[in-house]
């Protein structure tokens, strides 16, 4: 999908979106900031039960994927977020409702909100591989409960830090990303996902590869 997107609004529910190439709504007029067009690549407002899944999403005007107002029950795997100056927005309400995992997706020449997650009551990210991510990575705001486990940053800014929040951070792999003074990396308990869902962790060193072998969309799929 070349110069558009999709917009998921209240009350939609039970959408997949998966294996596409969703790209170039850029505006040249809008330098530096993206902030005069709202185009973005998935744009989600108080949607439930969304899975987005081997996406390549890349060159948007404001976000490449926006999670909003109350959007709960998403889940976004395995997706490539590629040269971008607003990734993955997450927030939007005063609320702390929502239900988010993140997991085995590839942010690589991004920018800001990789993504930026306020007010979220479980933000679980998992086996991420965020590279040459220039303002910062995982960014935990508001009230937002988050874990971050055996994810692998490369030469990114602020790789991981929180706010308001709680983050729970383990198994992690730092490389040439350094953290601005007085950011904080880890605080409370925030919550154990294995309350909600068994799930498997390849190893913090593997991601690198498997991501840049098998993020975004696949020929096989859909056979």
């Amino acid at each position: 999908m070349v110069g558009g997107g999709f917009f998921l609004g209240t009350g939609v529910s039970n959408v997949i979106i998966r294996n596409l190439t969703i790209r170039d709504t850029l505006m040249p007029d809008d330098d530096p900031d993206d902030d005069a067009y709202d185009y973005d690549a998935i744009q989600l407002d108080t949607a439930n039960r969304i899975w987005i899944d081997h996406n390549r999403l890349t060159r948007m005007n404001d976000g490449l994927l926006d999670s909003r107002k109350d959007t709960t029950n998403l889940t976004v795997s395995w997706n490539h977020f590629a040269d971008n100056n607003k990734t993955f927005g997450i927030g939007w309400t005063d609320n702390v409702t929502a239900r988010i995992t993140i997991h085995h997706n590839w942010f690589q020449n991004t920018r800001t909100r990789n993504p930026s997650a306020d007010n979220i009551a479980n933000l679980h990210m998992y086996n991420n591989y965020l590279q040459n991510n220039t303002s910062y990575g995982n960014y935990v705001r508001g009230l937002t409960k988050a874990v971050i486990e055996n994810s692998y940053y490369e030469n990114v800014r602020n790789p991981y830090y929180v706010e308001a929040g709680e983050l729970v951070q383990r198994g992690n792999i730092t490389v040439n990303s350094p953290w601005d003074s007085g950011k904080v990396r880890q605080k409370g308990t925030a919550f154990d996902p294995r309350a909600f869902y068994p799930y498997t962790l390849h190893p913090a060193a593997d991601v690198p590869a498997l991501l840049r072998t098998y993020a975004g969309p696949q020929a096989a799929i859909g056979n």
